[in-house]
């Protein structure tokens, strides 16, 4: 507040009108204009809003101290006046408040209170609602895992050669070992209020920028490779369908570079979602965050424990290797194809339909990550270890089909022990034969064998002549009743 002489002590609206007349040059006032929130009259709280927005509009550098002081009233009297002004700096403001907020969230910043509590549930200047959830539960590993920039001047550590321990399929420990560490050792995450308010908050600005009409949460967040995912029902021109909104994870450094290079891998994905083997991508934005609502994904084959049935793994892969010829005629590669990259929605009755998730991803990601955040390396290509093997491009998919085709029929990966023996092995070794695993016919180890060539130049040609052997196969398989 103004200085116990100050004549503003008797008029607090001649403050405000001090800055209605310049608030270009009223950065000074923003603490005066904090105390008015804590006044006992509305109005004056409802002028200090006012005045409020008025600076931080003038003066975006204002932005950070404004919405900081806002959060911190939005719990105690008068917060109906500080939650106004803070949803309008959202508003207006939506990637700003949203960096915010993280960085109050996982400490990166400042020493403060959480973030806003209190989601919105209102509908604003025509923006569609964003409804409170209904059932689904919350997941608490929501601190953004550690993520060193790999820099493709060194040669080092170019994205090619630097991948880290591999992590088990399936199991907690990979989304476990991912949370943020600190110098203090591990933080917990935001509390599962915090979670859902914060949710909330970004929905909003997604309706806002989407195709939808309205948005409600049907589960909390959960957390995969790429993204914190939630279930949530769309409503689009009255009609609703169940999506997968997917809200990108983002480097901690070239951010604006980042969200560039995945906004065009996006575009890529959603270019190829029309085919029945490709998860479908409705729509996508950068406001709040990169994100992507897509078809749920119920399950992934690195869910799933043990090997298919020979007719049943090699249909599968058939499945795959179409949805992957279909982005190749489109000049897309998927890059990262590995188990926990095959979607298995058992849909219309056909449990062991594949799906291909994730598409061009890994082609953004490699560059700002460490690589094995994202794909599992005892499925990596050789190229992703070392360039002499080639570059990485479609016959990297014709590989990994290989990888996936060899988990299908044997339950197990190709390469398995600590990483150094998997570097080694990937670079140097053969697999085990299918063969020699589980009992196969011997068509398949040639065909696995051949995907897998060790340089890029020895696989099949193209995923197509892949598919033809496949094909070859499972009509033996089917005829002798396998």
């Amino acid at each position: 507040m103004p200085d116990a002489g100050d004549p503003r002590n008797s008029d607090p609206f001649a403050l405000v009108r001090e800055v209605l007349a310049d608030p270009s040059d009223a950065t000074s006032s923003v603490p005066a204009l904090l105390g008015l929130l804590d006044a006992e009259e509305s109005t004056v709280r409802l002028a200090g809003a006012f005045g409020l927005c008025l600076v931080a509009v003038a003066d975006p550098d204002s932005i950070p101290t404004v919405v900081t002081r806002l959060t911190d009233r939005l719990e105690g009297d008068g917060r109906a006046e500080a939650t106004m002004a803070y949803d309008y700096l959202a508003s207006q403001f939506p990637r700003r408040v949203d960096e915010i907020l993280q960085e109050r969230e996982t400490g990166t910043g400042s020493s403060m209170s959480p973030g806003r509590p209190g989601g919105r549930t209102d509908e604003r200047d025509g923006v569609g609602r964003v409804r409170p959830p209904g059932v689904g539960s919350y997941d608490p590993r929501t601190v953004e895992p550690n993520r060193s920039v790999i820099d493709p001047a060194d040669p080092q550590r170019h994205p090619d050669g630097d991948v880290p321990d591999p992590r088990s399929e399936g199991s907690e420990t990979a989304t476990d070992d991912r949370s943020e560490s600190t110098p203090g050792g591990f933080r917990s995450g935001p509390t599962e209020r915090q979670q859902w308010n914060r949710l909330y908050e970004r929905l909003s600005a997604i309706v806002e920028h989407s195709r939808f009409d309205d948005l409600m949460v049907l589960s909390g967040r959960t957390r995969d490779r790429y993204a914190d995912v939630s279930r949530v029902l769309a409503v689009e021109e009255n009609t609703e369908r169940a999506l997968a909104l997917r809200l990108f994870h983002r480097p901690s450094e070239d951010r604006d570079a980042f969200v560039a290079d995945l906004s065009d891998a996006l575009t890529e994905w959603q270019a190829v979602g029309d085919h029945s083997n490709v998860v479908t991508v409705f729509d996508v934005g950068d406001r709040p965050q990169p994100w992507a609502a897509t078809e749920p994904i119920v399950e992934t084959l690195a869910d799933r424990a043990g090997r298919l049935h020979p007719s049943t793994a090699v249909s599968l892969a058939i499945d795959l290797a179409d949805g992957l010829a279909y982005a190749h005629q489109h000049g897309v590669i998927h890059g990262g194809l590995d188990p926990g990259n095959v979607a298995l929605p058992a849909a219309d009755g056909k449990p062991e339909t594949g799906a291909l998730d994730n598409f061009s991803l890994l082609g953004v990601y490699r560059w700002y990550v460490t690589p094995a955040t994202c794909l599992d390396p005892r499925y990596a290509a050789p190229e992703y270890y070392d360039r002499r093997f080639g570059r990485v491009d479609h016959a990297t998919d014709v590989y990994h089909l290989g990888a996936v085709l060899y988990r299908l029929l044997t339950g197990r990966p190709p390469f398995e022990g600590p990483f150094d023996e998997i570097r080694e092995g990937v670079m140097h070794d053969e697999p085990p034969k299918p063969s020699a695993v589980a009992e196969l016919p011997d068509g398949l180890d040639r065909i696995v064998t051949k995907a897998m060539g060790k340089h890029t130049l020895g696989r099949y040609e193209t995923i197509n002549d892949l598919r033809g052997d496949l094909d070859r196969v499972h009509e033996e398989l089917t005829a002798d009743g396998d």
